[in-house]
């Protein structure tokens, strides 16, 4: 159990290291206007919290930079998350305004405004359209024995897929067929929509069995790739702009990390039930964050936790910002892409 003074001691260093990024010395400390104590008394208390483990030494002369251990304590009890400033409100909201009804654009938005406002390296993973519910089907005859499937999601988003039909389908056929899967698969995922499809399938259309099949093989499809993989980055160059890492060696596993993306995907997915996470240094699982620490919070549609985002930087980052901005950017994504569609204000 740390004293009170050993608390002030180790959250002034911790502050003056965010700031810095230079090993923290007692004589440092002293100047301090809220450390009243000599640099005796602070060298002391120094030590003992090095043999805690809550500070390390990285050279016998230098001063003193935190531990995993300390930015745990710091980020749990020490930590004091406070508003943004009007003016990064400002900066934030004009990223998503009313003007955006399209969720990639949404997505690359989140991705560059967060590495924009922490300075660090921004990961925002799309929807996992296994939650995602389904708005409309629509087939357009593009021509001859082809025609496109357009799947529409609640959350505005597109995918479109080309499909064998019948020369002899026209567009008003195509029409049909779309208002009656529309009735049928909205507000269902597009897991659901498979059994929903097959039913209509063998029970309804029993005709058109060929025509059908390639509409639920394309639904099958696209249900089983999902968004799988897709992740958009923001910021990838900062790594560089801290100390830490201007060496490019030691810059170079992270690189390669977030070139591979899968990782780090699967890492984002694992975190989409959490409201927010953060792993510091050797509390993650990926060896190549290991001296670095990984934030994320997560994005919702219609209530529903859908997808994480998140920064990485070094251990020593600012963790109170960094919350506040996911914390901003996360309910204004959350209002954004929870706001009816066209389709469903006129249903």
């Amino acid at each position: 159990m740390l004293t009170e003074r050993q608390l002030l001691i180790l959250h002034a260093i911790i502050d003056d290291y965010i700031m810095t990024g230079v090993p923290v010395g007692s004589r440092t400390l002293s100047k301090r206007e809220d450390i009243r104590f000599s640099s005796a008394t602070i060298r002391n208390e120094m030590a003992d919290l090095e043999e805690e483990g809550f500070l390390e030494q990285p050279h016998t002369s230098a001063g003193r930079l935190p531990s995993d251990k300390a930015y745990r304590l710091y980020v749990d009890t020490l930590m004091r998350v406070s508003a943004l400033k009007p003016e990064e409100v400002r900066y934030i909201r004009s990223y998503f305004t009313d003007k955006i009804n399209e969720l990639e654009t949404a997505i690359g938005n989140a991705a560059k405004v967060l590495s924009d406002m922490t300075k660090l390296t921004s990961v925002v993973m799309a929807p996992q359209y296994s939650t995602v519910e389904i708005s409309r089907l629509q087939l357009v005859k593009l021509s001859g024995t082809r025609a496109l499937l357009v799947i529409v999601f609640s959350t505005g988003t597109l995918k479109d897929i080309v499909i064998n039909v019948p020369k002899d389908l026209d567009a008003a056929y195509l029409d049909m067929v779309s208002n009656m899967l529309t009735e049928r698969v909205r507000g269902l995922t597009l897991f659901q929509a498979i059994n929903e499809i097959t039913d209509i399938v063998l029970t309804d259309m029993p005709i058109q069995r060929e025509f059908m099949d390639s509409i639920l093989d394309a639904v099958r499809a696209n249900a089983a790739s999902g968004n799988r993989h897709k992740l958009v980055l923001g910021g990838t160059q900062n790594i560089f702009n801290h100390p830490e890492y201007q060496d490019f060696n030691k810059a170079k596993s992270f690189l390669q990390l977030i070139e591979e993306k899968e990782p780090l995907y699967n890492l984002l997915s694992s975190t989409t039930g959490m409201e927010f996470t953060i792993r510091i240094g050797k509390e993650n699982d990926l060896d190549e964050l290991k001296d670095m620490s990984i934030v994320t919070a997560t994005y919702k549609i219609g209530g529903r936790n859908v997808g994480s985002f998140g920064v990485i930087g070094p251990t020593r980052m600012n963790y109170a910002k960094v919350l506040s901005v996911l914390g901003f950017v996360g309910n204004s994504m959350n209002e954004l892409l929870s706001k009816p569609s066209d389709d469903d204000r006129k249903g």
